[in-house]
């Protein structure tokens, strides 16, 4: 039986960073829905080739075939042999029950769902204040804020320019937090009911602070 994290959080309350530091300490495997998608579609898989229709006809990838993209994977070694966290699923009760039937069929126990709270305001002010490496190979991403770059406009990991994403503005922040209120804020009540919810705060104290505060709840410390 493999251990199984899910965070949660609007958009911009840290999860990927936290998510990251969190998979680094404890060797669980970070699991994103996204790069399963990228994934089946690059192997050629019957998955794969039924998201690349989709996509193709503008259409959006369905719950059923993320939940069996989900299914493959958490079956997988190193899954079962150091659990992991999930990244994009679910984000909605429907497919928060797909996953409880997944966990059930392969033997896994949701460890917890964390939720990791925010204020608004700093939010939209955090999200359009976020810069990203031009390199896809590096990913990294920063805050002129918070965590900026030693040099401005320039990555400290391979040295590229930084950019600003079209959707980083504070019309986009804003409406997806209406989305997040909508479709994912109900989790919180479906996770709360199950007993199996732990909440963090995210702020403007730091990254190292606000994570631990997340070992703190996940009793790590």
């Amino acid at each position: 039986m493999a251990d199984i994290y899910v965070f949660m959080g609007p958009p911009g309350a840290g999860k990927g960073s936290m998510g990251e530091l969190f998979c680094g300490e404890t060797g669980v495997v970070h699991v994103s829905t996204g790069d399963l998608l990228r994934a089946e579609m690059a192997a050629g898989s019957e998955l794969g080739m039924q998201v690349k229709e989709l996509i193709a006809k503008g259409q959006l990838v369905s719950d059923d075939i993320v939940a069996a993209m989900v299914e493959k994977r958490l079956g997988q070694k190193d899954i079962r042999e150091h659990g992991c966290l999930l990244d994009g699923f679910p984000r909605t009760v429907p497919q928060a029950e797909v996953l409880d039937g997944i966990l059930s069929k392969l033997g896994h126990r949701m460890a917890a769902v964390l939720l990791i709270e925010a204020d608004e305001e700093m939010l939209v002010k955090r999200m359009t204040s976020r810069r990203m490496c031009s390199n896809k190979d590096c990913g990294a991403i920063y805050n002129i804020l918070s965590l900026p770059p030693k040099t401005e406009g320039i990555c400290d990991r391979c040295g590229q320019k930084l950019y600003q994403r079209a959707d980083d503005s504070e019309e986009t922040a804003r409406n997806r937090m209406t989305v997040y209120q909508k479709q994912t804020a109900p989790l919180i009540d479906f996770y709360s009911r199950k007993g199996q919810l732990v909440r963090t705060v995210s702020d403007d104290s730091g990254i190292d602070a606000c994570y631990q505060r997340l070992r703190r709840v996940l009793h790590m410390a």
